[in-house]
């Protein structure tokens, strides 16, 4: 499991709340979206709070994502996975101070065998504390990260299907690859297959790279174009990309980040004549890349090692140690920030019917039920 969030937040919620809960029909208008459902909020609700928001942030989304299909994970896990991710984000607040949507999508990579596709648990967040009115910033990477990363590492080892299988590890050596295959917003590839790719593949590639239509074109033909260089032996350090992508003519941007590779084309602008940037993810684009540590065998001495029981305790510690630590550090941000946020009295209505109940109740079991001004999943 994954933890994205969107850089999406200063529109309408009907932009997002129509991708998670529509789709064109077939006459082109929108129609309920196919596995697609509400597991917890009121859309209605969301939707008036994001619209009478007066902030230019008006709502933060995003998603848990997941290898497994949606019907390979339990209810019971779901609904445990997003109590503890509204535990983290919102630390310190009541559930009467914020608002959360949660539509869980299965439609992504079904199969005739796969009828129910890999699971997504998309959240959307107005940025507003609903006590006070006073913004509210759900996820801000900087301060953020750290905390979320390590309870995504505790789920991802915690956790297992229906079957017992855990979760799969995005950090799982195994599991990292040359480039990342995925552009925005695009289905997933096709899996590149040397032996498939021939000299008019790639001679088509370098016209595309030499003459790029757009930027999704222009990523796919530079991933094929280096993975068949590694698998030739010609890109095995990040020299060796580097060169590579100066023979063709492209721009490496300044500024890169440690895991990341930013590239333009002269060829490629946008309506302004501005050069279009590219960035290309993936190991082999990482400022300390080594072609060898890809090799099949180096790869499996890895995994091996990184599930060794050692190892996995130590991470698990450390893990509970950032959580424990993150969760605090926000707890107190958000009691200071809305410490005058204070939980409205019950009105004297309540208090009445309340005490006339308590006159005839019968004596309390030992678990009783306190309520609150919404339910909780």
């Amino acid at each position: 499991m994954i933890v994205k969030f969107s850089k999406h937040g200063k529109g309408k919620a009907s932009g997002v709340l129509d991708y998670l809960l529509k789709e064109k029909g077939s006459k082109g208008t929108l129609v309920p979206r196919t596995h697609a459902k509400v597991l917890y909020g009121d859309p209605v609700l969301t939707e008036h709070l994001i619209n009478t928001t007066p902030y230019k942030t008006k709502y933060k989304s995003g998603y848990l994502s997941f290898s497994e299909r949606a019907d390979e994970i339990s209810e019971a896990d779901k609904k445990r996975i997003m109590q503890e991710f509204e535990a983290v984000i919102f630390c310190g607040l009541e559930s009467d101070q914020y608002d959360i949507l949660w539509v869980e999508h299965a439609d992504k990579d079904i199969e005739d065998s796969h009828p129910i596709g890999r699971l997504e648990l998309n959240f959307v967040i107005p940025c507003q504390e609903l006590r006070s009115g006073k913004s509210f910033q759900p996820y801000y990477e900087p301060a953020d990260q750290k905390r979320v990363n390590a309870w995504k590492n505790i789920i991802n080892s915690e956790v297992k299907t229906i079957k017992g299988e855990p979760l799969s590890d995005p950090n799982d050596p195994k599991r990292k690859r040359l480039v990342n295959p995925y552009s925005s917003n695009a289905p997933r590839p096709t899996p590149f297959d040397a032996k498939a790719y021939t000299k008019k593949d790639a001679d088509k590639d370098e016209e595309t790279i030499n003459n790029p239509p757009n930027r999704k074109l222009l990523e796919e033909a530079i991933k094929r174009r280096l993975l068949m260089d590694w698998q030739n032996g010609i890109t095995m350090n990040r020299r060796g990309v580097l060169r590579r992508l100066e023979q063709w003519g492209l721009k490496i941007n300044r500024g890169n980040s440690e895991k990341t590779l930013s590239v333009t084309s002269d060829k490629l602008t946008d309506k302004n004549g501005k050069p279009m940037g590219v960035r290309l993810k993936g190991g082999m684009f990482e400022k300390g890349f080594d072609g060898h540590q890809f090799e099949p065998e180096v790869k499996e001495e890895k995994h091996s090692a990184y599930y060794n029981r050692v190892n996995r305790d130590e991470r698990k510690q450390s893990d509970e140690q950032h959580l424990a630590n993150g969760i605090e550090i926000k707890e107190a941000y958000h009691q200071e920030r809305y410490k005058s946020s204070a939980k409205p009295e019950s009105l004297a209505a309540d208090k009445e019917v309340k005490q006339e109940l308590e006159v005839v109740a019968k004596p309390a079991p030992a678990e009783t039920y306190s309520p609150s001004l919404r339910p909780r999943f």
